[in-house]
């Protein structure tokens, strides 16, 4: 009786397969792309919002104690969806529907994508590898200080020293405020199953 060896078992896959582990993966890109479409429905009316309250420096003071809520569209794809690219695919998808829906229009691609990188420049120097709480508090300093510091040109209205100060801090406290939205959101999600990837 004699046996034959047999051949050993190839397993071919595709050549993207890689990117189901990434943003670009199914499930991963459409969870951010709905996020940022949901996004845009606060982003939307905020700018509109802006528009009416900042014309004096208590206006730019209101909109500073608000930037928390500007902060959740661009914080929540991420920490929902932990891969690199989740925050700017969400901005670009906000940007695009705030040009057809505010008066920015094509700037406002630009000024949505500039929004999700200031949120996504702390876990990025961690190289993605810290999606955690204190990340995401870093994040809040980013967004919250640098929108903060930039209402005053951004609306040509002249603020003191003291006022751009009070402004950096309401926004600082306003954004760290969102991430505990946004964690007890993941959190709320992970119970439920849905829509969280690491």
């Amino acid at each position: 009786m004699s046996t034959t060896p047999e051949a050993p078992t190839t397993i071919r896959t595709s050549a993207r397969s890689g990117l189901r582990d990434s943003v670009l993966g199914t499930r991963n890109l459409m969870t951010v792309a709905a996020l940022g479409v949901v996004g845009s429905l606060l982003v939307v009316p905020l700018t509109y919002l802006s528009i009416i309250v900042a014309v004096n420096p208590r206006g730019i003071l209101i909109m500073s104690a608000l930037m928390g809520a500007w902060m959740v569209p661009y914080l929540l794809p991420g920490v929902l969806v932990n891969k690199p690219g989740a925050f700017v695919i969400s901005g670009l998808v906000m940007g695009i529907i705030s040009a057809f829906l505010t008066p920015q229009g094509p700037a406002a691609i630009l000024g949505n994508i500039i929004g999700s990188l200031l949120v996504g420049i702390p876990v990025a120097l961690f190289l993605y590898r810290r999606w955690t709480w204190w990340v995401y508090l870093l994040s809040g300093v980013v967004f919250g200080g640098f929108n903060a510091s930039m209402y005053s040109a951004g609306f040509h209205i002249a603020l003191t020293t003291q006022e751009t100060i009070i402004g950096i801090i309401l926004a600082i406290l306003s954004c760290w405020a969102a991430v505990g939205v946004c964690l007890l959101l993941r959190r709320a999600l992970e119970r439920t199953g849905l829509a969280v990837s690491r």
